[in-house]
């Protein structure tokens, strides 16, 4: 456990050192210029930071992400490129292995290559069947619906162009079709035509065997096929699957499925096509990459909202602190002061999380300290949070300073109760937000309840 913990210690320097020697290249080599906009965004949300400090922050950080997420594309590319290697049904060259009885077909996804002409197919392998039982017995009930249904769109068996419908079952019933085709392989088992090497008419007989339990009824058609003119590298690809069909009923019984090794005379090469799932890792990874300024960005301008947020909550309860603290015959630099250092006692000894207007009037205090007149320093502080209310605060207490006016109490009293009718109706903005986004799924339930009456309702009559 203790190695884990100091082997993750060491990753994380080594991240960390990364990020910053990016952060120098970006900024030190490359001269990249920092923006004023972002180091206004991030001043509001680090107060008392120099700039210098919150650039390398923020670089380190936007780096760290980025080098965490290229590591984490990587792995995840090279794993799901290495389980994509090995070939799943494919053995040697043209041969394609068979479930055992009982476990389904399987699917398998192949690339054939051949002088010049290649082709992506998927080929369904049946699985291994067991000696069938010659099964004699005649259903009458499914007939006229083979011999309505078998032509398809072709409007005579005198005369059949098109792909024949071979239906695989009886509609509303339990009775299964299996068809026995020509043994010329003019017709393939999804009913298209392999007629493109015909050059004249051609009487053609099939069967289809209606097949329910152990009953198998035959009903043999007649019909005649025209030849119409296709291409050479139609007739290759029809004349292989034709020759596949032969070799999955001729290997029905056997543990593989020897593929066509050649069509048309030429000679065929397989390769099992597989799914790139690693291109979309590495895609998904590159978008993500691109997407981390944007999220950065949406997560600096939370905070600032955060930030505004408690800004406008906390202005009444510190304005009527300092009234009391005044009242009881603090100066206006005592009474700074003794703010700051209370919330700096609390907040050391956990009691209190961070806050930005304390964190805020801690820096004021440090400049005063550092020096810095207190005039300067309070107009400082309502510009650093720019908002009205703190600029009319720090404005009182300047004017105060400079040209001692004694209703200093009584301006900041009215200056509390703008503070508290302001709190006021921004509590009010707050739950009528709330409200607008408790619409919604309170529809979704009134919806759901309208549903759960309509059905019993339904099911009632």
């Amino acid at each position: 456990m203790q190695r884990g913990k100091l082997f993750c210690k060491k990753i994380e320097q080594k991240i960390g050192s990364l990020a910053f020697g990016l952060h120098l290249l970006w900024r030190v080599r490359l001269h990249i210029p920092f923006s004023q906009d972002r180091m206004k965004q991030l001043q509001m949300l680090w107060p008392g930071k120099s700039p210098k400090e919150l650039e390398e922050r923020d670089d380190c950080r936007r780096f760290t992400l980025w080098i965490l997420l290229v590591i984490g594309t990587v792995f995840l590319t090279v794993v799901a490129w290495g389980g994509e290697r090995g070939s799943q049904y494919l053995k040697g060259n043209g041969y394609l292995e068979r479930r055992e009885p009982g476990k389904g077909q399987q699917k398998a996804k192949l690339q054939i290559r051949g002088q010049g002409v290649q082709k992506k197919v998927q080929i369904v392998v049946p699985e291994r069947k067991y000696r069938p039982e010659e099964l004699q017995a005649k259903l009458e009930e499914g007939r006229n619906y083979i011999i309505k249904k078998y032509l398809g769109e072709n409007k005579t068996a005198e005369k059949v162009t098109k792909p024949l419908c071979l239906v695989s079952e009886i509609k509303d019933s339990a009775i299964k079709v299996k068809w026995k085709l020509d043994g010329d392989g003019y017709i393939n088992r999804d009913g298209t035509l392999n007629n493109r090497t015909l050059s004249q008419k051609t009487e053609v007989s099939i069967t289809a065997y209606m097949v329910y339990g152990d009953v198998k009824e035959p009903v043999e058609l007649e019909l005649f096929i025209c030849p119409v003119q296709k291409s050479y590298e139609q007739r290759l690809w029809e004349n292989w699957e034709s020759r596949l069909e032969e070799e999955k009923e001729r290997s029905a019984q056997q543990k593989v499925l020897k593929l066509p090794r050649e069509a048309a005379g030429r000679k065929l090469f397989y390769r099992e096509v597989k799914e790139r799932f690693w291109c979309r890792v590495f895609l998904a990874g590159g978008l993500l990459c691109i997407c981390i300024p944007f999220l950065l960005d949406y997560q600096t301008e939370q905070g600032i909202k955060k930030r505004d947020r408690q800004l406008q909550t906390e202005y009444p309860e510190m304005v009527e602190r300092f009234i009391l603290l005044l009242g009881a015959g603090l100066t206006i630099r005592g009474t700074w002061l003794r703010i700051a250092g209370e919330y700096e006692r609390r907040r050391a000894s956990g009691e209190i999380s961070y806050n930005y207007l304390y964190e805020e009037m801690l820096l004021t205090r440090n400049d005063m300290e550092n020096g810095k007149s207190e005039a300067a320093a309070y107009t400082s502080f309502g510009r650093r949070i720019s908002m009205l209310q703190y600029m009319k605060f720090s404005t009182l207490l300047v004017q105060n300073l400079k040209k001692g006016s004694d209703d200093l109490l009584r301006r900041m009293e009215l200056e509390a109760e703008d503070a508290v009718r302001i709190r006021r109706e921004l509590a009010k903005k707050q739950g009528e937000e709330a409200g607008t986004k408790l619409l919604l799924p309170m529809m979704l339930m009134l919806v759901v309840v309208f549903a759960i009456i309509l059905t019993a309702a339904f099911r009632a009559m």
